[in-house]
């Protein structure tokens, strides 16, 4: 699967939310090698005064990437660790949760996704605790990308902890499924962005009460197509 880049659609409303609400902060889950939503967010926090961004990776070949990747930016946190634990995973049957359940839309074989599922659990099995189960810190922006069946829980605990929740694999996966359409019905927060069409779909949402703060470029070029 593609990584999020700059170019993109969903990298560019990453890029510009954040530079239109001043966003100074961002927990990233699931950064991979550092690649692809990761500059994005370098990019767009670089010019705030007090940027943080954490970017939490999970698999150690990945993680040794992201350091390199990241190593120019010591305002960048890289946590090798997992979101949770198994304690805190609502999932408890893969044929009722996942495979039957309504927010399933993989387009993928029994036999490939309860694989997927089976990984996941042996991995969360050894897990004591989660960073997000003994970190209560607080961010802006929380992007969710990290593993298929963790991102429900993953928003449950970070929701009231943030601002803006930036979800990729929306539409066509079961990711962020279910946490892009309880936000919808949530009158605390409203969509900023969408878009079906960029790999398996995306999102962003921001709290109902925030205004974005214009930028000095953007009022110019209002300014000027006026007259």
């Amino acid at each position: 699967m593609a990584e999020i880049l700059l170019n993109d659609s969903f990298g560019k409303a990453i890029y510009s939310t954040i530079r239109d609400y001043k966003f100074t902060s961002c927990l990233e889950i699931g950064s991979f090698n550092g690649d692809g939503s990761t500059q994005v967010l370098i990019a767009a926090l670089s010019r705030a005064s007090n940027p943080k961004l954490v970017c939490l990776e999970s698999n150690p070949e990945r993680f040794k990437k992201l350091i390199r990747n990241t190593k120019d930016y010591p305002w960048v946190k890289n946590i090798c660790d997992s979101t949770i634990s198994l304690a805190s995973l609502t999932i408890s049957d893969f044929d009722h949760d996942i495979w039957q359940s309504c927010f399933n839309k993989l387009q993928f074989s029994y036999e490939q996704v309860s694989s997927w599922w089976k990984q996941d659990i042996e991995f969360l099995k050894n897990i004591e605790s989660g960073y997000l189960e003994s970190n209560d810190e607080s961010f802006d922006v929380c992007l969710i990308d990290g593993g298929e069946f963790c991102a429900y829980d993953e928003f449950r605990i970070v929701k009231d902890r943030v601002q803006c929740l930036m979800l990729d694999d929306v539409f066509r996966a079961f990711k962020n499924n279910r946490v892009h359409r309880e936000l919808l019905e949530d009158k605390e927060w409203k969509l900023i962005y969408e878009d079906p069409t960029i790999r398996n779909g995306a999102s962003i949402f921001v709290r109902n009460h925030l205004k974005p703060v214009l930028r000095v470029g953007r009022i110019i070029k209002n300014f000027l197509t006026s007259y």
